[in-house]
């Protein structure tokens, strides 16, 4: 009765440490095909190849179970090479992890699965060895997520290590420590992998967003507005949508500066970015090209049409309200515009034309604040 009853404690200890497994495994695959982690992946392989040696060695067969743990540690040292792709100084550890893992391991599993060899404690050693150093040094570039890393893998050593140990006896191995074990190993790896991905997403958004939005306007980056010139160069090759570009000079940014220190004129810099913003429409772009100077694509609209719209409504926009910093100053916009032209010239090189006609304009002051440029005065 009694030998019984410890066999249904038994029987439930371990459902729930392979229902644990299975929940990694599927949090796993979930979170890796969501944010394309290849890590998650080899580590959902490896979790339901742990799931199948706890299977094997309940059912009596202990060589499979050896063989399915060392295929385990090779997928395990995979993921692990994945992890610390980012450290440096690790090019050769990296290679023996990769050797072991593809090549060593693998042949272990085989040895000990068709010809019931006890190769697991050596396998473990290997990668044990292998694993130790290769974490010792991408330790101090793994923080905080590698804490989690760190008792996962001792997990998973010991879990091998102990099969490993038990199977050199006669007497038949206890499923429920190696499950124990593999649950905590499966749990804690997904963990650290997990806020990984988090931060190294995050880093990429980071700098993704710095290549393509300007960090004090908020605009696009030039680089990204010469992108959407393009494009709208070939819409209007095929369909004849025609299209404008805009420079926009803030033409009282010095004398703010001047006056009221260079902490209001970046101010007033950060309003006017705001405004012209404003006055577009959906889908046109701004980008800030100068520390003055601001390119606005206006798509799908006429030279008379962006002169009427955009151009007068980031006039009035400028002017609507004083500035929050230097209550008794307005923006003050200089425009001068054209429409894109249907050659190749570059878009940066269009800019600087509408820069100089801009320039010549500013050489003598008018009260004309917005100057329409022809397709032949802007090639001429």
């Amino acid at each position: 009765m009694i030998t019984a009853l410890a066999d249904a404690e038994e029987l439930v200890a371990l459902g729930a440490f392979a229902g644990a497994q299975v929940l990694v495994l599927c949090f796993s695959v979930v979170i890796a095909n969501a944010y394309r982690e290849r890590a998650l992946l080899l580590h959902a392989a490896a979790t339901m190849i742990g799931l199948l040696a706890v299977q094997t060695l309940v059912g009596g067969h202990p060589f499979l179970a050896q063989a399915a743990l060392l295929a385990v540690l090779a997928i395990d040292g995979m993921q692990l090479r994945e992890l610390v792709s980012h450290a440096g100084a690790l090019r050769e550890p990296r290679r023996w992890l990769v050797a072991a893992s593809l090549g060593v391991l693998p042949v272990f599993a085989l040895a000990a699965g068709l010809g019931r060899w006890h190769l697991l404690l050596p396998g473990v050693a290997l990668w044990a060895v292998i694993a130790t150093l290769v974490m010792l040094r991408a330790w101090p570039q793994s923080q905080p997520w590698v804490r989690w890393l760190v008792p996962g893998q001792v997990s998973l050593g010991a879990g091998a290590a102990w099969l490993g140990w038990r199977s050199l006896d006669a007497e038949p191995d206890p499923a429920l420590p190696l499950a124990a074990l593999l649950s905590v190993w499966s749990a804690a790896v997904f963990l650290a992998t997990a806020w990984r991905s988090r931060i190294f997403s995050e880093t990429r958004v980071r700098i993704d967003a710095r290549n393509t939005v300007d960090p004090l306007t908020g605009l696009a980056m030039p680089m990204i507005f010469y992108d959407r010139v393009h494009a709208v160069r070939n819409l209007i090759k095929r369909y004849g949508h025609p299209s404008v570009l805009l420079l926009v000079h803030l033409e009282n940014l010095e004398q703010l500066s001047a006056e009221f220190g260079p902490e209001v004129a970046e101010s007033a810099l950060l309003v006017a970015a705001n405004r012209i913003r404003q006055a577009l429409r959906d889908g046109d772009v701004a980008a800030r090209l100068s520390h003055s100077r601001i390119g606005v694509l206006a798509e799908g609209m006429s030279l008379a049409e962006g002169t009427a719209n955009i151009a007068s409504r980031i006039l009035v926009a400028g002017l609507k309200e004083p500035l929050p910093a230097a209550p008794t100053e307005f923006l003050q916009f200089r425009i001068v515009l054209a429409a894109v032209p249907m050659n190749d010239m570059a878009p940066k090189a269009v800019l600087q034309r509408l820069a100089s006609r801009l320039d010549e304009q500013m050489l003598a002051p008018s009260e004309r604040r917005i100057l329409t440029l022809t397709a032949d005065e802007l090639l001429a």
